[in-house]
């Protein structure tokens, strides 16, 4: 029989994150965690002598090195199509919310106490000028004034543009992922409406006479 692949301390830890945050302490398991790294449960305690242990270690901190799923507008031709652009930043923003979200309802439902809940810590520092959120604004903001300098676009205020269609995927995953919002759904309906408003404009102004 061959030997089980060695797992590093760091994929323990990103594996055990992703698990924690897509079912919850409770839900998320040592074999189901062990199963995702093709190793034994045996083989994951060797990282954290136990549950409570792995989860605190994998909750504990902001992964470093994380990749912000906006890094790609920085090379996206400010004269490409617009919606196109945007329909693949939804599309890697959301399970990157998502993530996050989830992150932080586990830390929440893991309190044992009043006073744990209400110390339950963000994922990132808001205090960092390169927290997560304000490099994403950042670089939607960039792309946009790009996009606006090629014509492509048509903004007064660009950082503005970028809080308001970030905030329309952030809108998407709290219905669906706190308020549980039925029937669901779909990401590409739900992209469909929204880049046709930005696209075409919902609101009509009265004719004169009318």
């Amino acid at each position: 029989m061959g030997r089980r692949p060695r797992v590093t301390h760091e994929e323990v830890l990103r594996v055990a994150r992703q698990s924690f945050a897509e079912r919850g302490y409770h839900g998320a398991t040592l074999a189901g965690i062990a199963s995702r790294l093709h190793v034994s449960p045996a083989a994951v305690l060797r990282h954290a002598p136990s549950k409570p242990a792995l989860f605190a270690l994998a909750m504990e901190s902001e992964p470093a090195g994380e990749r912000i799923p906006t890094d790609f507008l920085a090379s996206a031709s400010p004269t490409e199509d617009p919606a196109r652009v945007l329909r693949r930043l939804a599309r890697e923003f959301v399970p990157f919310i998502e993530q996050k979200m989830g992150e932080n309802i586990a830390r929440f439902l893991r309190a044992q106490t009043e006073e744990e809940a209400r110390l339950v810590r963000l994922p990132f520092d808001p205090r960092k000028k390169s927290s997560p959120p304000a490099r994403a604004v950042e670089a939607l903001e960039r792309y946009f004034r790009r996009a606006r300098a090629a014509g492509r676009i048509s903004v007064r205020h660009p950082r503005a543009a970028a809080l308001a269609f970030l905030g329309t995927l952030q809108s998407y995953v709290f219905f669906h992922r706190v308020l549980r919002f039925e029937p669901r759904i779909p990401l590409e309906a739900y992209l469909d409406t929204v880049i046709g408003i930005w696209k075409r404009g919902a609101l009509r102004t009265r004719r004169s006479g009318s």
